[in-house]
């Protein structure tokens, strides 16, 4: 009767250690489950954050450039205006024509100090190429962002599916299932081409 006893006590033990073991196993799985969730959300972030900056840093370099447009094609405007107006004189004193050379002189003095003051408040400001410098920066860190967002989802989902497949035979350990990797898309063997003509 005692081996009996013995018999269906270690039975009782080996089932509570098995089921202990197997709610062990569900519970890590749940953890693993929620980490790549929490990884996956990480993604979502990230993404959500290059969504929200790249327009707003690209408009901002649109202004810049716009700007510095616009500042460069009124100092070029100048510029050429006292060149003209350097030739003129200098046919001017050719010719010996002391009136001519009077007017002349004191309108290239004018566009000399409205060209000099144009160029002396506007070329400090100039900071276009510091702002693409800046956008393309920014870009890179952000698709740097979302590569290691990714590559964590896809550790914690392969963490998951590798406890999913040992474990899923167990009671308790059904029902959680895998999650998808991230993948490269069609064509992303290919290195993409880069047309700045647009």
């Amino acid at each position: 009767m005692k081996s009996i006893v013995s018999m269906l006590a270690a039975v009782v033990l080996a089932i509570i250690v098995f089921f202990g073991f197997s709610f062990v196993q569900r519970n890590r799985l749940i953890q693993k489950d929620e980490a790549a969730q929490a990884a996956w959300g990480q993604v979502e972030a990230t993404l959500q954050r290059r969504l929200d900056l790249i327009p707003n840093l690209v408009e901002t370099v649109r202004g810049a450039a716009k700007y510095e447009g616009e500042t460069l094609v009124k100092i070029t405007e100048g510029r050429n205006q006292v060149l003209g107006l350097a030739r003129e004189l200098g046919a001017a004193m050719e010719q010996r024509d002391t009136a001519k050379m009077e007017t002349i002189e004191t309108g290239l003095v004018a566009s000399l100090r409205a060209f000099t003051g144009l160029a002396a408040e506007a070329y400090p400001a100039l900071k276009a190429v510091d702002q693409f410098t800046m956008l393309q920066a920014e870009l890179a860190g952000a698709e740097n962002r979302v590569n290691v967002a990714r590559q964590r989802y896809n550790e914690a989902a392969a963490a998951l599916n590798t406890s999913v497949r040992q474990w899923n035979w167990l009671p308790f350990c059904r029902g959680i299932a895998p999650r998808e990797t991230f993948r490269a898309g069609p064509g992303a063997e290919r290195a993409p081409q880069v047309d700045l003509s647009k």
